[in-house]
């Protein structure tokens, strides 16, 4: 199970909630908050936590007296950051284990060049009917938008509103590429890290869905990105440039990895999850015409955008 935290602390608590395999991540999406309530400005932040939200608390002598008289519970409460101490407690207040319906999806490669803005652009479509679906272009590339059929606002004027950025924000950019489908996100250049999690925060206020163009997996913005989203795919072909790239790849819990072009069932050690045929011809037809890929590799998207649909319930 991945368990995503919100951390309200300063590095040692967030240095033994890395070690103990807890993803950071905001509010909305938190399985559990971890409080150092020896420390004012995390008791400040925790204090605009939604109040369902699980907490474990780290206290020293002084707060130990306030503890008991509010009648927090004894298992919620360490006396250290030590990863030993706060395992045990974590365990024993996460919910019971659940899987997350898929609402955000990440598409990333082993290296460049794989596919991953039509792949993103196909899901997207292919997703819409049934939800409403922003593309989130964060590769400064124009290949999402091109694949879609539209022309969308870049990110110069969002890159001052990280700290602020809501979905009525992302609503005047987006541009509506089909009926249900939005993209926002192009070139010139690529998002910074906080807008790239701002807007992906403020697009699943603003859709249904959230599918994700991003750049290879070594890149800082999509790992934070990978942190963020339920559903994490991975491109990659199985030439001996992207085994090794997917050989030093540090590959997100339960991402699938898609093979391209390729009939292994397994690159590296790595179970491939599902293949896509080469289909030359079809990227042709498609390019030349309504940009949906149909033939042999539109029917291996419409598999896994049915799985994607099935993940989402």
């Amino acid at each position: 199970m991945r368990v995503r935290a919100v951390i309200c602390g300063g590095p040692e608590l967030a240095t033994s909630a890395a070690a103990l395999g807890l993803i950071p991540t905001d509010d909305a999406r938190a399985d559990i908050a971890l409080l150092d309530l020896r420390d004012g400005a995390a008791i400040a932040k925790a204090a605009a936590l939604r109040r369902d939200l699980p907490r474990v608390v780290v206290i020293g002598e002084a707060e130990g007296e306030i503890v008991r008289a509010l009648g927090i519970a004894d298992q919620v409460v360490a006396t250290s950051c030590e990863p030993a101490a706060l395992g045990p407690l974590i365990a024993s207040v996460l919910p019971a284990a659940r899987r997350h319906a898929t609402r955000s999806i990440l598409v990333t490669a082993a290296r460049g060049g794989a596919g991953t803005s039509l792949l993103a652009a196909n899901l997207a479509r292919r997703l819409a009917p049934s939800h409403a679906t922003l593309a989130l272009d964060v590769t400064g590339g124009a290949g999402l938008g091109w694949w879609l059929g539209a022309s969308p606002a870049g990110w110069q004027d969002l890159e001052g509103l990280a700290d602020e950025l809501s979905a009525q924000h992302l609503a005047v950019v987006a541009t509506e590429a089909v009926a249900g489908l939005r993209l926002a996100g192009g070139p010139p250049l690529a998002p910074s890290v906080a807008v790239a999690r701002a807007a992906l925060r403020a697009g699943l206020e603003l859709c249904e869905l959230v599918v994700v163009d991003a750049p290879n997996i070594a890149e800082l913005r999509t790992k934070e990105l990978a942190a963020m989203v339920d559903r994490v795919l991975v491109l990659t072909y199985d030439d001996p440039v992207s085994l090794a790239a997917l050989a030093t790849s540090e590959l997100p819990p339960g991402a699938w990895i898609i093979g391209s072009q390729s009939t292994a069932s397994a690159m590296i050690g790595r179970e491939i999850f599902r293949s896509l045929p080469r289909s030359d011809r079809d990227i042709a037809a498609a390019a030349g015409g309504a940009r949906v890929v149909g033939g042999a590799l539109g029917a291996a998207y419409d598999e896994l955008a049915d799985l994607l649909l099935i993940d989402t319930t």
